[in-house]
């Protein structure tokens, strides 16, 4: 038995209703108006023999044909597009989008053209433009919050001149607006995170290294090269020289992105704002530093990258918090403070369980991002906790930790 046909001859039939469809598609509301209008008079002209409507039906699809053969015509217009700055900070000046248009062959009868920005729209109508045209327009973006928003590709609505038949043609490439957050400038890191000739030193003292402490009495097992041999002979006994570590200047801050962390939308704005305030002090002090949230991270000592990646952070609804810790800290060594940023609603007891997969001899800074809460340092031998109530608050607190 051969197959049957049928599946073949539906698809066609159905390519064919497709073609049939798609000019209806591109009837504007006034289009679908004198297309319903030329079907009604042109039943009651055949029903009644009334010439009068005869003529009315006609003119109504000759109007339909017009303008689907408007849109038969070559030329749609080419678009240059570019935004002034790409990179701004959050409540800042409003960026603007520079935008060049190019008619095509077929005259661009006040054109309307729309600039997606973001998840928004911004509409302009230009003037007549002859064939080959060129016309440049400053277009003004609205405010936009933290993020990363794309801007463009330009839209062109091609509308014939009596504005029946539309159609929507899109040109140029889209851009990047980069928002940062708001940040603020912190005083240098101090007690036990200044600079010095290997890094950041600690709190922590050693035998051996180059940042001196003090010195004190010899015990046995001390290596001999140690002893202060000058300060020996006036004191009357063995002394040798106390250090403080260093490590490598090295700064982890790690962004909670669980929703559920922080009571309020607004906290984990500030929670953003708090970590890029501290990322950026860092660079600035010559670390090396990383910075994380989800899957987003900047490394090394640019303060571009840190800002760039602070405007692509995001709030999930999925808690990846701790496995997020643990990649950072396989992926880092020898890190001398671990800041985690996060809100009121985090246990402390998995903030303590992310940090222990770093090194215990690092530094370590819990920030609570908490807008209706009360500003306070609490400081325990393992850890440091801030509680930020509002980004202005976090010199203040910040600088009483690290004393």
């Amino acid at each position: 038995m051969s197959p049957r046909p049928a599946p073949a001859a539906s698809g066609t039939v159905a390519r064919l209703l497709t073609m049939a469809v798609a000019p209806l598609r591109m009837l504007t509301p006034l289009g679908r108006s004198v297309l319903l209008t030329g079907l009604a008079v042109t039943v009651l002209a055949l029903w009644f023999n009334w010439q009068e409507f005869v003529q009315l039906g006609v003119v109504a699809f000759g109007l339909l044909l017009v303008g689907l053969l408007w849109q038969a015509l070559p030329g749609a217009p080419t678009t240059e597009l570019e935004v002034r700055p790409s990179r701004m900070v959050e409540g800042g000046a409003t960026p603007t989008a520079t935008l060049r248009v190019r008619s095509g062959a077929t005259p661009m009868m006040s054109p309307k053209l729309t600039v997606p920005v973001g998840r928004r729209e911004v509409s302009l109508r230009l003037p007549f433009m002859s064939p080959f045209a060129l016309r440049t327009e400053t277009v003004p973006l609205p405010p936009m919050p933290r993020g990363v928003h794309t801007v463009g590709p330009v839209a062109y609505e091609k509308t014939d001149p009596v504005g029946l038949v539309s159609r929507r043609f899109t040109s140029g490439t889209a851009v990047e607006l980069f928002v940062a957050p708001r940040v603020t400038e912190l005083s240098l890191f101090a007690g036990g995170l200044t600079n010095d000739l290997d890094g950041a030193t600690s709190q922590q003292l050693s035998m051996s290294d180059l940042a001196f402490h003090a010195l004190r009495e010899y015990v046995p097992g001390d290596d001999l090269r140690h002893v202060h041999w000058r300060s020996s002979a006036k004191a009357g006994q063995l002394l040798v020289r106390q250090y403080h570590e260093t490590r490598r200047g090295h700064v982890t801050i790690l962004v909670d992105d669980h929703r559920d962390s922080y009571r309020r939308l607004r906290d984990f704005e500030l929670a953003v704002s708090v970590a890029a305030s501290i990322a950026l002090r860092a660079v600035r002090d010559d670390f090396d530093t990383d910075l994380r949230c989800g899957p987003h991270e900047a490394r090394g000592r640019s303060a571009e990258a840190v800002t760039d990646a602070a405007c692509r952070f995001v709030a999930e609804g999925r808690d990846d918090y701790l496995r997020r810790a643990a990649d950072a800290a396989g992926a880092v060594t020898g890190t001398g403070l671990v800041v985690q940023v996060t809100g009121s609603a985090r246990d402390s007891v998995e903030l303590d369980s992310a940090a222990r997969g770093f090194d215990q001899a690092a530094d370590w800074l819990v920030v609570r991002a908490d807008s209706e809460g009360e500003a306070r340092v609490t400081d325990s031998p393992r850890v440091r906790e801030l509680v930020v109530p509002e980004l202005s608050r976090l010199r203040e607190l910040l600088a009483r930790s690290l004393r």
